[in-house]
């Protein structure tokens, strides 16, 4: 059976709001490496339940076109550098306040979506939920 959507998304915002939190905690506690690798931890422990898939997907990778390659070869390091830029951020003031300014990736989501696949999802009530986020986090920034 597969969820709705909007389900899972609710479900992994109401996750991040747990995580978030923890990761306030541990930052000032250990340092931003220590917590990054905690936060690799159970992926690599679960590896070993995937290796037939792995092994599949990796045949796949080697015969996409090098472009895609390195496309999807950046997934690694713009997950590091977010979760690095996000903890920083979280360890300077608190979980709160980052995530609310973090919160403004959907316009970035937009903007790359359609510089890198020509994809543009925009509806009305999309614009001003947009707009609403953007606004929220100026007011945020401004008095903080």
């Amino acid at each position: 059976m597969q969820l709705p959507w909007y389900l899972t998304a609710l479900s992994a915002a109401i996750i991040w709001g747990i995580h978030y939190p923890l990761i306030d905690f541990a930052m000032k506690r250990l340092s931003v490496y220590s917590v990054l690798l905690i936060s690799v931890i159970p992926i690599v422990l679960a590896i070993p339940l995937f290796t037939r898939q792995l092994g599949r997907d990796a045949e796949i990778f080697r015969m996409l076109p090098v472009n895609e390659q390195w496309m999807i070869a950046a997934i690694g390091a713009t997950s590091t550098l977010g979760a690095v830029l996000l903890y920083l951020s979280i360890n300077s003031k608190n979980a709160t306040l980052a995530s609310l300014i973090e919160i403004t990736y959907p316009l970035f989501v937009v903007i790359f979506a359609y510089l890198f696949f020509r994809q543009l999802h925009l509806t009305p009530s999309v614009v001003i939920g947009g707009l609403m986020i953007m606004a929220g986090a100026g007011l945020i920034i401004y008095h903080n």
